[in-house]
């Protein structure tokens, strides 16, 4: 005679998402900001620009 088969145990639930909270002003949520390329010991801008994580929210988008 076989056994019965258990059926696996179920996967807890995900938590709900937390609420909309309020965009940072500096990257507008994105997470990312622009800054000039300086180059030179007198530090001259060129015309280029490179992207970095926002000071303000370090990546996240939210103030």
């Amino acid at each position: 005679m076989t056994t019965a088969k258990k059926p696996p145990p179920r996967r807890p639930r995900q938590p709900e998402p937390a609420p909309a909270a309020e965009n940072c002003g500096t990257c507008t949520g994105s997470g990312e900001t622009t800054t000039t390329v300086r180059v030179g010991r007198k530090r001259r801008e060129i015309g280029a620009t490179q992207t970095g994580l926002c000071p303000d929210c370090l990546g996240t988008g939210t103030a």
